[in-house]
């Protein structure tokens, strides 16, 4: 009896303590929206593998008070979703991770070589594709390797893409089929999808802003896409996180597999299938997560998959990613250390001055295709980099036209400077993923 006793003491004060901290943090968000300029933040809360809380404060479009009900589209958080089909149908044994994916999809921009062959499900989850993230957005444009599929890490929604058709191809389900059965109808889920519902409520949805409180337009994702576009409620969002949580539907062995690092970010940062992994806190902790970034949406999901608790936080502000730390550091006792390790770059000595004279020749805004550009801008007489959604990345100059952001980004300027630089390629490990032309040269 006197165990019973001191259990429920503990469960209490547990109880109390963690009350509080969501009180603390109910109290900041508001002054923190107001700081980064955010209108709407939704956070979910699971503990214990079970949702304790969902809640969106703010408005979900200006003069439109954000609610429980409202819909956001949640960028690359859609990935961990179809992760978890994606595993859920090689649990089945509809596919398995090694298995050549060549043999039921084969991009118009691809011929069949031995990069084709070597390309598996395995490192399409865990982002060793060797696509670059869209060909669109490439200097080529079209689908192309830039190396072999295994070598190395370089993040890519074009891998999603490939394995999506390359399922749908084997079963005959499309992604949407698929993830009502395995995910969404067991669960009991109605406000999520890879596309738009028709009978879902337009005016429940989340407006994306900008850093001036000023509207991107939205439109409804009609097109199935297994790296971006999930609509869905931050409540019912937490309750996939909660199941994947309680293994996801997966064998041991295969949820092992997900949280296992299979291959390098930076130090201490790994990707395993379908996330982000930090394989060991100094609580010894596992971190799994995603963050999900375009223009005006900013989102994250963390988990912890031994203790069985996680966050997710939704926002429509390009720079929500600021406000949605500080609530994790709030709620998270290990919230800190995981964005002090995500957050973490080596940044390079310079090798070259820019003159103070010369500096304006790289200001300017560039744009990668349509509605999806990036700023060059100057920051106390420091040139950055600008992405909507992110933080500045500062610009390293190592030559008059070479600049690097840290060990993994860099950024090179080209073309007549008496003009202005008139394009800009970003690299990642060396492989150019971006070209942006200049407008209004």
């Amino acid at each position: 009896m006197k165990s019973l006793k001191f259990l429920l003491l503990i469960v209490t004060i547990y109880s109390q303590a963690q009350n509080k901290t969501i009180y603390e943090f109910e109290k900041l968000i508001p002054k923190w929206q107001k700081e980064h300029k955010v209108p709407a933040v939704a956070v979910g809360l699971i503990e214990n593998g079970k949702v304790i809380y969902a809640k969106a404060f703010g408005e979900q479009r200006i003069g439109i008070p954000a609610t429980d009900q409202t819909i956001f589209t949640v960028a690359s958080l859609t990935k961990p979703i179809f992760t978890m089909v994606a595993l859920n149908l090689i649990e089945k044994g509809e596919l398995s991770l090694e298995e050549p994916l060549y043999n039921y999809h084969i991009d118009p921009d691809l011929t069949v070589n031995e990069n084709l062959k070597k390309l598996n499900a395995r490192y399409v989850l865990s982002h060793q594709s060797g696509f670059v993230n869209w060909r669109n957005m490439s200097p080529s444009k079209k689908l192309e390797f830039n190396f072999e599929p295994g070598s190395q890490y370089l993040y890519s929604g074009e891998g999603f893409e490939f394995l999506r058709k390359a399922l749908t191809n084997k079963t005959g389900k499309s992604l949407t089929q698929w993830a009502e059965e395995v995910l969404f109808t067991p669960l009991g889920l109605e406000s999520i999808a890879f596309t738009w519902n028709p009978n879902w409520d337009l005016n429940k949805v989340a407006y994306p802003y900008n850093v001036h409180m000023e509207e991107y337009e939205y439109v409804p994702r009609t097109e199935l896409n297994a790296a971006a576009g999930l609509q869905t409620t931050i409540k019912d969002y937490a309750e996939v996180c909660a199941y994947v949580l309680k293994g996801g539907g997966l064998s041991k062995s295969l949820f092992d597999q997900m949280i296992t690092p299979q291959v390098k970010v930076k130090e201490n940062l790994y990707y395993g299938l379908g996330w982000e992994v930090i394989p060991s806190l100094s609580n010894n902790e596992i971190v799994i997560m995603h963050p999900g970034n375009e223009n005006g949406i900013s989102t994250i999901v963390i988990l912890l998959p031994k203790s069985k608790k996680g966050i997710v936080v939704f926002t429509n502000g390009d720079r929500g990613f600021e406000v949605y730390q500080k609530v994790i550091e709030a709620y998270l006792v290990e919230g800190e250390e995981i964005f002090e390790i995500k957050n973490k770059k080596l940044i390079p000595k310079p090798k070259y001055t820019v003159p103070s004279k010369e500096i304006e020749n790289y200001l300017g805004t560039f744009q990668i295709k349509e509605n999806v550009t990036f700023d060059i801008v100057k920051k106390e007489g420091q040139l950055n980099l600008a992405i909507p959604g992110q933080p500045l990345f500062k610009l390293v100059a190592q030559s008059k036209t070479m600049f690097q952001i840290d060990e993994e980004l860099k950024v090179e300027f080209s073309a007549s400077e008496k003009e202005g630089f008139t394009s800009v390629y970003i690299y990642q490990f060396g492989v150019r993923i971006y070209k942006g032309e200049r407008l209004n040269p």
